[in-house]
């Protein structure tokens, strides 16, 4: 009898061990999916909260450029319009230079030439007027100054006036030029401008991607976790379903261990049925 006793013991403890095999596994696999599931949950709240950061750094220096980019847009025409300015000043100097050089310049000179003839005709004039005036019948002919001399006064100011014109043409069109030199600064600077402009529209649109890109990637990270949640839940319901099955296929080696440490019982159950 000692034969089936002690098998009846291993069955029991083979069984026993068994229901506590699968209690602790069934813990150790819940404490594990729970583990599992604040370390990964963790982790994707992090990457959330990130990619919102990202998300929102990544705007507001989208903001930023677009600022910048309408206000490099508004510099660059008021720029352009500066330069077209400039422009109109210069062709405005050099007409003036032009109208003081050849057209002022050389009709004094005409006058210039002309006065000593006519000089000599208001000479001619004088005396012939005051000649009449001692007439009884005469004019009345007596100038607090003579005619000729007054066209010597003239011509005494009008001596080197034609040069001083010229040389004051020379500086005014020397004036238009330095306004071409600024006029073509003016147009480099509303290149570069334009350059820079281009440049800041596709860093702005480029920005605008990673913003498209961050609001994709916590959206997806979003449904992770939805997922990862559904997952778990259905790895803790394995577990159990595993444990229990485990569990329960211990009953065929406790209920046979029983029946061989209890012999009686046993026919008394054999006889009953």
């Amino acid at each position: 009898m000692s034969n089936p006793r002690r098998a009846g013991r291993a069955l029991v403890a083979v069984g026993v061990f068994g229901v506590l095999a699968s209690v602790v596994g069934v813990v150790v696999g819940w404490r594990l999916v729970t583990e599992l599931d604040t370390a990964v949950g963790r982790s994707l709240t992090l990457t959330s909260e990130a990619l919102v950061a990202l998300e929102s750094s990544v705007e507001v220096a989208e903001g930023a450029l677009v600022l910048i980019d309408t206000g490099l847009a508004s510099t660059e025409t008021t720029t352009r319009d500066v330069s077209a300015a400039l422009e109109e000043g210069e062709e405005l100097f050099d007409a003036t230079a032009t109208l003081t050089e050849d057209q002022i310049a050389t009709s004094l000179e005409a006058v210039e030439g002309t006065l000593p003839s006519l000089i000599e005709v208001a000479g001619v004039i004088d005396r012939t007027l005051s000649a009449l005036s001692a007439l009884p019948l005469g004019p009345a002919y007596d100038p607090q100054v003579p005619f000729d001399e007054s066209l010597r006064g003239l011509q005494s100011e009008l001596d080197g006036l034609p040069e001083d014109l010229r040389a004051q043409a020379d500086l005014i069109r020397g004036a238009g030029g330095s306004l071409a030199t600024v006029r073509d600064g003016t147009g480099d600077i509303a290149d570069s401008l334009a350059e820079l402009q281009t440049a800041l529209s596709a860093s702005a649109e480029l920005l605008g991607e990673y913003t498209a890109t961050a609001g994709q990637a916590r959206e997806l990270v979003t449904e992770s976790e939805a997922s990862l949640e559904a997952q778990l839940r259905l790895a803790r319901a394995l577990i159990c379903t595993l444990g229990l099955v485990l569990a329960s296929g211990q009953l065929v080696p406790l209920g046979a261990g029983w029946l061989l440490l209890h012999p009686e019982r046993a026919r008394k159950l054999l006889e009953e049925g």
